[in-house]
């Protein structure tokens, strides 16, 4: 049977790293922000799990001025509209993308760019068109003819789709090198708003950017550099919790809803989604060693762990880089995947990782890879 696996992952992130409690006292300190909505931020960024997060523009760490391309907490200025924050996206995150997806090739020395048949990129932030897949083309030297396809919107899970149609193009054509791409760039949506669901999104969210090469052919050439085998996909939504998770395009900005019913959706829907998983690649939980699970948030990952009976130790990889990125979107599961593979070992060849990303739908997306 033709198996397809992920060889390398690589990842980025801006330079400019937010730290969380500057950020919320920059946002406390704004002009006209009333007792009840400086508790309510000072809850909810206590209790992020969060210590650091990236950006790619400068400003969010310091007091309000009109060198602010975007970011005005102290409300003395108009909020930037949708077409200058996509301005910006433009701006950045190609060269973004192209550091993860460099990062990525860099670890597959024996891999000739121009054997790149396909190219997968994904993102929820922004959109341009010639859009990344082109501009990743250009700026990585591959052929001009390699087979583009754009997954565009689908929010924080897009990174398992991207895995999923590189498998399914491996299982295809067992000569496929297919690359995948993605960037998230969420701080261009920060704001100043006393809507829960915006401080919300102003706490968590962050920029990054991660690539992969996944091939049904052996192209890793390390002696000690494990591979991750794409075994199984398993998706669902839940439709009575459509108006729970929802991204829309708004005048000023991308505007997340994100009520706080969500952890209880996924705790509600897991452990179905999971068990279906399992029969599906003909498995038990108990053969199940390591979980990559998305770090949405730390009620994400608790009610995680409640509904599949596991430990905060087991989870720790996605709290690890929680702590440290904060939520990216999309690419925060390639995070946790790369830190895994940083840390396995040849004893590890074999062990089954489950791993799960959520996002708008209510969609639950799910997957069981093999370390090889």
């Amino acid at each position: 049977m033709i198996y397809p696996g992920i060889q390398a992952i690589g990842t980025a992130v801006p330079p400019n790293r937010i730290s969380q409690e500057q950020h919320a006292s920059v946002i406390e300190a704004a002009n006209g922000i009333s007792r009840e909505e400086r508790l309510v931020l000072k809850t909810i960024y206590g209790r992020s799990g969060i210590k650091y997060r990236h950006s790619v523009l400068s400003e969010f760490e310091r007091e309000d001025s009109a060198e602010n391309r975007l970011f005005h907490p102290s409300g003395d200025y108009p909020d930037v509209a949708v077409s200058l924050r996509m301005n910006i996206y433009e701006e950045y995150a190609p060269a973004l993308c192209d550091e993860a997806a460099r990062d990525c090739l860099a670890q597959l020395p024996t891999l000739d760019r121009k054997d790149i048949t396909h190219l997968i990129t994904f993102s929820c932030t922004g959109m341009h068109a010639p859009g990344l897949d082109i501009q990743l083309v250009e700026s990585l030297g591959l052929e001009r003819h390699v087979e583009r396809t754009c997954i565009n919107f689908m929010g924080c899970y897009a990174a398992i789709n991207a895995l999923k149609s590189a498998y399914y193009i491996s299982k295809a054509d067992e000569s496929a090198v297919v690359l995948i791409a993605g960037v998230e760039l969420c701080s261009l949506h920060y704001r100043r708003s006393s809507d829960p669901f915006q401080v919300v999104a102003n706490a968590i969210f962050s920029d990054g950017a991660a690539a992969a090469v996944i091939s049904a052919k052996n192209i890793n050439s390390g002696e000690t550099h494990s591979t991750l085998g794409l075994r199984h996909f398993y998706s669902e939504f839940e439709p009575n919790a459509s108006n729970d998770m929802v991204w829309r395009i708004g005048d000023y900005g991308f505007d997340l809803r994100l009520t706080p019913e969500v952890p209880n959706v996924v705790k509600g829907n897991m452990r179905a989604l999971v068990d279906s998983l399992l029969r599906k690649a003909q498995l038990e939980q108990e053969e199940i060693d390591y979980y990559a699970i998305h770090p949405g948030g730390v009620k994400i990952l608790e009610a995680c762990q409640e509904s599949l009976n596991i430990s905060r130790e087991q989870n720790g990889v996605s709290y690890s880089i929680l702590r440290d990125y904060g939520n990216m979107s999309s690419v925060t599961v390639m995070f946790v995947l790369r830190r895994y593979l940083e840390q396995w070992s040849a004893a590890d060849k074999g062990k089954k990782i489950l791993s799960c990303a959520f996002g708008p739908g209510i969609t639950m997306e799910s997957m069981i890879l093999e370390v090889m």
